[in-house]
């Protein structure tokens, strides 16, 4: 299923490497934190799937600017709304988290844990962003604003 070399995307946060596989257990190493590992179980569940094909994760990029943040009422239904977003592990969910987040902080109308949200979000969009563009995770942000701001996509 797994091999070694692949990327990725782990429910715990992240994309991770696979670094070896072994009788069933997989060795992931963090590509956020370099030297963070952890084993496991190659049928745990703990593996979503592997990041995208550049070219897939290209056309979503391309699609920011005209990506909708999500509607809702209110805090309540807007977490749950979150929620259901970040368990279906697409990137363009995470771009309408990322996004709405942005807009309540600006707004000035984040509810207590919405936040928590929009980093994670930014953890699996980020992860996938660098090591697909081979651009250092930190400067992820940098690299999407500009492109967004000089119209590169």
């Amino acid at each position: 299923m797994y091999k070694t070399g692949d990327y990725v995307i782990c429910r715990s946060g992240g994309v991770w490497h696979v670094g070896g596989a072994n009788t069933g257990q997989l060795k992931l190493e963090s590509h956020e934190a370099p030297g963070e590992t952890q084993t496991v179980s190659a049928d745990s569940g703990e593996i979503v799937r592997r990041i995208v094909p550049k070219d897939e994760l290209l056309d979503v990029l391309s699609r920011i600017p005209y990506t909708r943040t999500i509607q809702a009422p209110g805090a309540k239904v807007r977490m749950e709304f979150y929620r259901d977003a970040m368990e279906k592990y697409d990137e363009l969910e995470w771009i309408r988290v990322i996004k709405t987040v942005y807009m309540q902080e600006r707004e000035k109308r984040l509810a207590p844990g919405e936040g928590e949200y929009g980093i994670r979000a930014k953890r699996y969009l980020h992860g996938e962003i660098s090591v697909l563009l081979g651009i250092p995770f930190d400067h992820v942000e940098e690299y999407i604003a500009a492109s967004i701001a000089d119209d590169v996509w």
